[in-house]
């Protein structure tokens, strides 16, 4: 290991004091320890001692001397140097500015670790993994080698989507954009579409379903399924693009965000997702597996649209449909024309 390591202060760790910054990325370490490594000059801002109150400011360098290395790097951190950030891209990008991140991710990517922490390469994984990759200094004694791109702070997802369900993820790379992109979740300024393929038809070729979901829990405190007619206020607009047999391709734009609203929705207007066992018929799924050999719920985020909180620019992207989905498709008889025009083509 090298005698030092150095890391140079950025917007999310500006305006922090020196001993709370230290705090967070030593969480094994006791205050009064802390303020012995500062006050031993075995961390130092700009390479001179400092008090612990100062306040950090944007292009101060921390620099971390032997003792501070061997003794008091968080566990954690030290187990992922040893092992490595993930080097998978499973996802493909599809919007990139020094302050977010939106991509489209394949099914059958969790996109950060369950409860019991047992999903070791998760979608925010394989991004934390690309930004140090990216930001990384060729000089081994940076810190981005063995920490986040900031040790107090991670790449943050704005939003979440099933593990069975592809597309689009907005990601926030700063402290700042994920503050923001929360907010513009909270306050329903993101509008999202999704394209799937349901079971026999709808109600009607263009409308609305307007009805309470409920998630429960079991009595050993188990999530369950969705339940319908009770509980949050959830709305899904729809328009269906195209019927082939007993299939219809349906674009959704959702007006709130429930847990597995479209799931739950489509199944309530008896048209379930295909593909989806928690909702739908065990035997038909089977079915229509075979005859599309399709080994997931057929359900795609195509599309979201919103105003970059921080530059202001109107963005409108779109992710396209992964080959399983695009077979599927072809199988039944689907045209490309059925597809919205604002679609990309499909991933090669």
């Amino acid at each position: 290991m090298a005698s030092e390591r150095t890391f140079t202060v950025g917007d999310d760790e500006a305006n922090q004091r020196l001993d709370r910054f230290l705090r967070k990325l030593l969480d094994d370490v006791s205050l009064s320890a802390i303020y012995k490594l500062v006050r031993t000059r075995q961390i130092t801002v700009n390479k001179r001692k400092t008090r612990p109150e100062h306040r950090l400011s944007v292009g101060d360098i921390i620099t971390f001397h032997q003792a501070a290395q061997d003794r008091h790097l968080k566990p954690k951190l030290r187990e992922r140097a040893e092992q490595g950030f993930s080097k998978r891209r499973d996802f493909r990008i599809v919007f990139e500015d020094a302050h977010i991140l939106v991509v489209n991710k394949p099914a059958g990517l969790l996109v950060h670790a369950g409860d019991r922490g047992d999903d070791r390469d998760t979608l925010i994984d394989q991004v934390t993994g690309y930004l140090v990759a990216d930001s990384a200094a060729p000089d081994a004694g940076n810190l981005r080698d063995f920490v986040k791109p900031s040790p107090t702070f991670a790449p943050t997802l704005a939003h979440r989507i099933d593990r069975a369900t592809s597309g689009l993820v907005l990601i926030g790379k700063t402290l700042a954009a994920s503050q923001e992109l929360a907010a513009l979740i909270k306050h329903r300024r993101v509008s999202k579409t999704y394209l799937a393929l349901a079971f026999g038809g709808l109600p009607q070729r263009q409308g609305t379903i307007d009805v309470p979901l409920e998630r429960k829990q079991d009595a050993k405190g188990r999530r369950r399924k969705v339940e319908t007619g009770a509980g949050q206020h959830a709305v899904t607009h729809y328009v269906v693009l195209a019927q082939r047999s007993h299939f219809s391709l349906v674009e959704l734009d959702l007006e709130t965000g429930r847990t597995h609203q479209i799931r739950a929705h489509l199944a309530h207007v008896g048209a379930p997702l295909v593909g989806d066992h928690e909702y739908g018929d065990r035997e038909r799924n089977r079915h229509a597996s075979e005859k599309l050999g399709l080994k997931r719920q057929f359900l795609h985020a195509a599309r979201l649209q919103f105003v970059h909180p921080l530059t202001s620019q109107e963005l409108d992207l779109a992710a396209p449909l992964w080959p399983d989905l695009m077979q599927a498709l072809d199988r039944e008889g689907f045209k490309r024309d059925d597809l919205p025009p604002w679609l990309p083509e499909a991933i090669s």
